[in-house]
């Protein structure tokens, strides 16, 4: 059954019925789906970038990156270390971007540097950026 749309504290809530039992999820809006695509699309190209032969990621080489934030024309990069790269890519729901580059109504900033932050999506958005998420296996959501 597809979930309804409900006013909620917390912002919308969808209403699903599971197991016989209503259950009550918060709903991502249009604008919150329509960012978080935007950063699954700079982390896309941060991804195939990372992957590129010639990049060498020995000696812990500080490299630069696209800025994951939500506005598509940012062109701004990103400078951090090989090793901090991949341990955001370890989680589909974090990004990296410029400080101040992050939207506190929609994501939160899980961790600050001088020249890049680490931000989570609002679980409302979980499965798209799990979906989106080129690490993770197709097909694939908690």
């Amino acid at each position: 059954m597809p979930a309804a749309a409900a006013p909620g504290a917390n912002g919308p809530v969808g209403v699903a019925l599971v197991r016989g039992r209503l259950d009550f999820r918060p709903v991502a809006s249009t604008r919150e789906e329509r960012l978080a695509l935007n950063e699954a699309l700079f982390r896309t190209a941060n991804e195939r970038m990372a992957g590129w032969e010639e990049r060498d990621r020995a000696d812990g080489v500080v490299e630069f990156f696209f800025c994951e934030c939500a506005n598509p024309d940012c062109r701004q990069k990103v400078r951090l270390p090989g090793s901090d790269y991949e341990r955001v890519r370890g989680n589909s729901t974090h990004f990296f971007v410029v400080p101040g580059h992050e939207l506190p109504d929609v994501e939160t900033v899980i961790e600050s540097h001088e020249e890049w932050v680490v931000i989570e999506k609002d679980p409302r958005v979980r499965k798209i950026v799990e979906a989106t998420d080129p690490r993770q296996p197709q097909g694939r959501t908690s």
